[in-house]
């Protein structure tokens, strides 16, 4: 463990709570374990600790990162969110990877949104050539990759790739996931707050599940 790492577990174990932990593990159906620190205690833990502890360049961000992941308490891996948020101008195409990765592991709707929309969004607006590759993602085996596809467009409003949201949302329209539809209700929602003609054109005229049509509709 680095001792960067070390910091960061010390400092939010000094914070524990048993009982919000109990309530902050049912979120995400007791799949991980909470110490029970809750966002604005622990972002005023951890800051400090990010102030004193700047990576020199991407590699080094991802090698922090990764360390943080590979704890155990929830807490952590969203205290490596900020950390990754706040110098996710180091990264570069060659991390596209190593953001796969984080996707892919201890993966729930948490972590995985943040970096979808917050990190790799924002790379792929600094490097568009990469979004040939993230558009491959969307036949990916695991459902938090195809997940992130959908959804790393939100934060580009109505600079939005209309063209690439629809396919990825038409390939998989027939997906039974309730990640995957859910992750489809989220982008064209979004979108349609900036183009809501055509996104209720397209929803009604494709074979989206009833329940996700009926979402995307009611807000827009």
């Amino acid at each position: 463990m680095l001792r960067f790492t070390q910091e960061i577990l010390l400092a939010l174990q000094a914070l524990s709570n048993e009982e919000e932990a109990k309530n902050m593990a049912k979120s995400t159906k007791e799949q991980f374990d909470f110490l029970g620190v809750k966002v604005v205690p622990r972002r005023e833990a951890t800051y400090p600790i990010f102030d004193r502890n700047p990576p020199k360049d991407g590699d080094e961000l991802a090698k922090r990162v990764e360390d943080l992941w590979a704890q155990s308490y929830r807490e952590v891996q969203y205290a490596a969110c900020d950390y990754l948020f706040r110098h996710r101008h180091f990264l570069g195409g060659q991390h596209l990877n190593f953001l796969k990765h984080l996707i892919k592991t201890r993966s729930w709707r948490d972590t995985v949104d943040t970096i979808a929309t917050s990190i790799l969004g924002e790379l792929a607006w600094r490097l568009p050539a990469i979004r040939g590759k993230i558009a491959a993602w969307i036949r990916d085996p695991n459902v938090w990759i195809r997940r992130s596809a959908i959804i790393f467009q939100i934060q580009y409003r109505e600079r939005t790739d209309w063209n690439m949201l629809k396919d990825f949302c038409l390939f998989c329209a027939n997906d039974e996931d309730f990640n995957i539809r859910n992750g489809i209700g989220k982008a064209l929602t979004e979108y349609g707050k900036y183009n809501p003609a055509e996104v209720r054109r397209f929803v009604l005229s494709n074979p989206f599940s009833p329940m996700t049509t009926q979402e995307i509709l009611r807000h827009i």
